[in-house]
């Protein structure tokens, strides 16, 4: 999966926060890798990770 688009049409609200948001990863010192995306109102990014997370595990 290369790309994940979200119909502003259809998902109006979605659409918004995924351009509001920067969702960037970065790590610590130990090499270990965090998640960038911050806590708050971002439950329907949260439903698409968890819809799409099979997805992006078998690559």
């Amino acid at each position: 999966m290369r790309k994940i688009c979200i119909d502003p049409v259809r998902c109006p609200l979605a659409h918004e926060k995924s351009r509001l948001k920067k969702y960037d990863h970065d790590h610590d010192c130990d090499g270990t890798w965090l998640e960038g995306i911050p806590d708050g109102n971002d439950h329907s990014i949260e439903a698409l990770r968890f819809a799409i997370m099979d997805d992006i595990l078998r690559g």
